[in-house]
Parts: C-alpha cells; structure tokens; sequence
C-alpha cells in the first residue's frame, strides 16, 4: 500500500458504516501516517517485549502483542468520524497516539509496582509521557492510560495499564464502546430532540458500568497521579434506551462472530483478510497484520531493569479517549 496510490474511502456497508467517508485527499493523509506507525512496529514490539520479559516478576503480562498496530481502516473510521463532527484530517493525523498500542497487565497486588517500573524502563530509553489518566475511580472504564513520544524519532504510541480483571471488562464493553465510537448513537437525534444521542451514551454508560462492579481496584492506586474521572452515571435514564442499547450491542456482537467465522476459510486458505481485528472486539488489526506480527522481532534476552520511579504529578499533550 502507498498513501500516493490511495482514493477516496467509504466505510462498510454491512458494518453500518457506509456515512463514514474521507476524501482522496483525505485517505492519503490517513494512509500515510498509518504506515509510518506500520514502519516503527517492529522497533516498538521489542522494547515492549523486553519490558514483559523483565517485569514478570510482578506479574506483568503483555496483551494482545499481535494487535499492536491499529488496522487501517480502523484508523480511517477514526478519521471519518472526526472529519464528520468538523474535525481536521491533518490535526487527527499529526496527532494521534494509539496506531501503536499496548497492554500490560499486573494482578492487583503488584499493579502500582509494575506500572512504576514500566515508567522507568521507558524513561531510561528516552521516552517521555504525553497523556496520563488514571481512570480508577472512573465507573466506566477503570485503568492507566498513558501515550508516549521519543522527541528524537518522535515515534508515538499508546500503552494502557490493567490487571487481568479490567482488562476483560474492557474487552467485554468493545461493542458498547464501537457504537459510541462510529457515532451511531447520534443517528437517534431528531428536529424535536436534537440531544436524543445523550440519552444512549449514558445507557451505554450504564451498561459498561455493570461489567466493572466486581473488578477490584488495586491496592495504592491513588498514588498514580493524573486521576480522572470522566462519566457520571444518570440512573434514571429512559429504561428503553437501556434496553434498546442492550439491544444494538448484541446485534453487533452477532455480527463480528459471523464476520469472524465466515473470515476463517479465508485465514486458513491464503492468510489474508480485511481489517478485521478491531470489528471483533479485540483492538487491533487485521489478519494480514496478524500474520505480519507472527514473524515480528525476536523478544530481547532478559536485562537488569531501572530502578522504580514515581509517576510525574503533571502531563502534556492532549487527552484521549479510556476506552
């Protein structure tokens, strides 16, 4: 692919999705800085590879490693939804933070000392935090996000930190947070409500909370700085709404398993497919891509890690999105 080779895009059809589009011009903005993140994947697997070898210790478990590029056209529908609510196709290319992404989780008791220690190792290779939300109090997604930039590559990536209880709650409200996402809930608002899509996105809100309540919160967390609390549930939103999201995410998950099984012939065949990684609940790219991860870098021999370091009391750079 070649972000000079590119035209106009429009989303899938059968994803409900066909109202998103990016114009040529578009698309090859879009293009191009998903291949400049494809080009540092490698590099980046590694250093995260080497941090899981070093931090087992305490528990710590890299996630999803094969997902770590976010998929194209996943990143084009990120684009489209920004352009449609007068985002700048330029601004959200420059700067985006997850087309690199990753997952370390620690169980609850080492969870404050694995993320220290992680913050280390990556100042130690030059690295600095951009964005820190520690959303543990947060009642619809509860973890530490972070994005980091090297100010010489400057090479960007994003790296959430969760034990192994949120980061199934997470997974387990992809859905709900895709409808969100693409914007389908604003697809209810109407002349005489024009504010109808609030209603769904707190029912959604509801919903995501529901899959939190038994995940444990671990101990000292409120010694990671940057605490963020995002959403406020309403419990008196409309019942209906409530049920009627319910509704739409399991239509949606009905889909991304009857994606994934029609796909597997295809896997099986050629090893190659669209992008379908982040459709199906998983965050991340697309068969081609996790084919391309199975003959990624050779995880680096283990090494003495840098001494544990305290979060920083203040960020830079833009907040993004928990979910």
């Amino acid at each position: 692919m070649s972000g000079s080779d590119v035209g106009a895009w429009q989303g899938s059809k059968e994803k409900s999705e066909d109202h998103l589009t990016l114009t040529a011009d578009q698309n090859r903005q879009v293009t191009a800085r998903w291949e400049a993140a494809e080009k540092a994947r490698g590099r980046l697997d590694g250093i995260m590879s080497g941090i899981e070898q070093r931090s087992a210790s305490h528990g710590g478990r890299l996630e999803g490693l094969e997902y770590s590029l976010k998929g194209v056209d996943s990143f084009r529908r990120k684009a489209a939804v920004a352009a449609k609510r007068d985002g700048d196709v330029e601004d959200i290319c420059e700067n985006v933070e997850d087309l690199n992404r990753y997952t370390l989780t620690f169980d609850a008791e080492n969870y404050v000392r694995g993320t220290k220690q992680t913050y280390a190792e990556l100042r130690a290779r030059g690295y600095e935090p951009i964005s820190e939300h520690n959303t543990w109090e947060d009642p619809v997604y509860k973890g530490v996000n972070t994005s980091w930039e090297h100010p010489e590559t400057e090479e960007k990536f994003e790296l959430q930190f969760h034990t192994p209880e949120s980061f199934k709650a997470k997974s387990d409200n992809h859905e709900l947070y895709e409808l969100a996402r693409s914007g389908k809930f604003e697809d209810f608002n109407t002349e005489m409500e024009p504010k109808r899509s609030e209603a769904y996105q707190e029912a959604s809100d509801l919903l995501q909370n529901e899959r939190y309540e038994n995940v444990r919160v671990p101990p000292g967390v409120e010694e990671l700085d940057n605490r963020k609390i995002r959403a406020t549930l309403n419990p008196n939103v409309d019942p209906e709404v409530v049920e009627h999201v319910r509704r739409m995410e399991t239509d949606l998950r009905a889909t991304h398993a009857a994606a994934a099984k029609a796909v597997e012939p295809q896997q099986s065949a050629i090893g190659l497919g669209n992008d379908l990684g982040e459709s199906l609940g998983t965050g991340g790219p697309g068969l081609r891509d996790r084919l391309a991860a199975k003959t990624g870098p050779v995880r680096p021999s283990n090494a003495q890690s840098a001494p544990a370091a305290p979060l920083p009391t203040q960020s830079r750079g833009r907040g993004r999105s928990m979910a």
